[in-house]
Order: structure tokens, then C-alpha cells, then sequence
């Protein structure tokens, strides 16, 4: 008689061994600690800082733009070119920067919140780039008292922020849910 299939008998194969025991945490979500939290909070902040700063200048520095927009433009003697129209093109594409930029911020205060170690890293070197720029900004520049208040506020803030993403706990966080 025919069999199909190998003899059980002689099987010359071993069975596979069983799977490691399963984490009893595996699955679970991770605690966020304070320090990620706290972070998350100091971005958001200085995001709508950013975006209240930005309101302000509309609001209070109209008026400058449009003189040195028709300073420049006597300058290069465009007598057709209409003020109004630079300034408001000027405002409406610096408004849609801003929007576009204020959405990333979030995203990516949203993504670090969740756990993603790109996005704490992005917030990290970003923020750096920042406070270098603002700090650069105040020494060089002579701005309203408004904006060196807020650029001040926001260089603390982000200086703050980025201390908590890496605390040690924070570590532990971003590590945690990388290995996840």
C-alpha cells in the first residue's frame, strides 16, 4: 500500500520550537510621562505666539510696510506699480506661510506627543535653528518693543520644550515606543 507523504515514523525533520513568551505589557499603550507632555503644551504655546506675534505685526505694522514699500518702489523708479497691491500681495503670502508653517509645527508636536522619535528630533533641531535665529535677531536688529518681548518668550519657551524632550524619562518614552 501507498502512502502520501512522508513516514511519521522516519521524519528526519524536527519540529519547530515554540515561540518566547509574550511580553505582558506588549500591546499595551505606554504612559506618556510629564516631562513629554509639558513639552507637547510649550510647543503648542509657542506655536499661537507665533501666530498672535504674526496677527500683531499685521495689525500694528501695516503702516511701516507700506512706507518701505514705497520707498523701495521709488527707488526703482516703478511709477505704475500701485502700494496698496504690493502690500496686500505681500500680506496675503506671508499669510498663507504662516498657516502652512503652523500646521507643520502642530503635526509634528502632535507626532512627538505619540511617540515618534522623528518628530522630537525635527521639534529639536528646528527649535535650535530657531532660538539661534531669534537670539541673532534681538543683537542685530532693531525691532519693536512687541516683537523682542515675544521673541524673547518664545526663545524661553522652546529652550524649555526641547530641555524636556530629552529628560530622562523622555528617553525612556521615545525608546519604549520605538522598540513597539
Amino acid at each position: 500500500m501507498t502512502t502520501s507523504g512522508p513516514d511519521p515514523q522516519n521524519n528526519p525533520y524536527q519540529p519547530l520550537p515554540s515561540a518566547p513568551p509574550v511580553d505582558p505589557g506588549y500591546g499595551q499603550p505606554v504612559a506618556r510621562p510629564a516631562s513629554v507632555e509639558n513639552s507637547f503644551k510649550l510647543w503648542v504655546l509657542n506655536a499661537l505666539l507665533g501666530v498672535v506675534g504674526f496677527i500683531l505685526t499685521l495689525l500694528l505694522g501695516v503702516d511701516a510696510l507700506r512706507e518701505n514699500a514705497a520707498r523701495e518702489i521709488a527707488k526703482q523708479n516703478n511709477q505704475g506699480v500701485d502700494v496698496d497691491t504690493v502690500v496686500t500681495a505681500g500680506l496675503v503670502f506671508a499669510g498663507v506661510l504662516a498657516v502652512g508653517f503652523f500646521a507643520l509645527y502642530l503635526l509634528f508636536a502632535f507626532k512627538m506627543r505619540a511617540g515618534r522619535n522623528w518628530a522630537r528630533m525635527t521639534l529639536a533641531i528646528l527649535g535650535t535653528i530657531g532660538i539661534l535665529l531669534s537670539v541673532l535677531g534681538l543683537l542685530t536688529e532693531k525691532a519693536a518693543p512687541v516683537d523682542m518681548v515675544i521673541n524673547v518668550i518664545q526663545v524661553l519657551i522652546v529652550g524649555t520644550a526641547i530641555y524636556f524632550l530629552f529628560t530622562a524619562e523622555s528617553k525612556a518614552y521615545f525608546e519604549t515606543r520605538r522598540a513597539r
